[in-house]
C-alpha cells in the first residue's frame, strides 16, 4: 500500500542543492560559450573587413592616393601587414 503523505515521491533534501548547483553550472557554462563564441565571430568579422579593406586599398591608382593623401609607400607598407595586426 502507498504511503499516505508521499514522502517517498519526493526528493531527498540532499538531492536538490545538487541538482541546482548542476544546472547552475550547465546555464554558466553556456553562457561563457556564448560570450566566447560572440567573441570570436567578432574577431574573425573584423579580420575579414580589414583584408577586404587592405585589398581594396592596393588597388587604388596613384591619383586616388594622392586624393587621400598617402603615398604608395604607406599602401604597401600596410598591406604588407597580416590580417590579424591592426
Amino acid at each position: 500500500m502507498a504511503s499516505a503523505d508521499c514522502t517517498d515521491t519526493m526528493p531527498a533534501p540532499t538531492d536538490r542543492p545538487r541538482a541546482v548547483r548542476a544546472v547552475a553550472l550547465a546555464w554558466l557554462a553556456g553562457r561563457q560559450l556564448a560570450w566566447w563564441s560572440g567573441r570570436a565571430l567578432d574577431r574573425a568579422l573584423a579580420w575579414t573587413e580589414r583584408a577586404r579593406q587592405r585589398r581594396h586599398l592596393a588597388g587604388l591608382n596613384d591619383y586616388m592616393l594622392r586624393d587621400i593623401g598617402l603615398t604608395r609607400a604607406d599602401v604597401d607598407a600596410e598591406t604588407r601587414k597580416p590580417f590579424w595586426q591592426p
